[in-house]
């Protein structure tokens, strides 16, 4: 299900006009999404991170065990996960590798989590949010963008539905 949430979510940035890449290895982890598009000033850069869950039995950030979290576990949490999807030294020089010193905004797609109080403490860590409801609409609204792409015919068969 990850990758086609994924593939859902790359398919919603190229229709924006982003050049995509999916999946790129990072030592044992890897990057979900690395978008870039031209803008005058040169490029926007967004590092997309996708989390994907409708009945999420754990949290997303640190231990994802279920049991109930006090507000400094929660923080403490989202700080480590932060870290290791956005700002960790190997994401950093990942990310340069591929397109040096850019300016790079951090994004999480996401949808049900177990505890809405990590949104919060995303955005304060500069975790831009993305609502994955959101993606799915403007996917399924778009009736301008065509691609060839496996999502624009899950795009279809839910457009079909309506």
């Amino acid at each position: 299900m990850a990758l086609l949430d994924e593939q859902l979510v790359e398919e919603w940035l190229n229709r924006q006009n982003f050049f995509t890449m999916r999946g790129i290895k990072c030592g044992v982890d890897e990057i979900d999404l690395l978008a870039i598009r031209p803008v005058s000033a040169g490029f926007e850069c967004w590092h997309v991170e996708v989390q994907i869950s409708y009945r999420p039995v754990g949290y997303i950030g640190g231990d994802t065990n279920a049991r109930r979290r006090t507000p400094d576990e929660l923080s403490a949490g989202v700080a480590q996960w932060v870290e290791k999807k956005f700002t960790g030294q190997r994401k950093i020089q990942r990310r340069n590798e591929i397109l040096p010193d850019a300016q790079w905004r951090n994004f999480l797609v996401h949808a049900v989590l177990k505890d809405d109080a990590e949104l919060p403490l995303m955005q304060a860590s500069g975790v831009e949010l993305i609502s994955y409801r959101q993606v799915l609409h403007d996917l399924c609204h778009d009736r301008k963008s065509k691609s060839s792409s496996e999502a624009s015919g899950i795009i279809e068969m839910l457009n079909y539905l309506k």
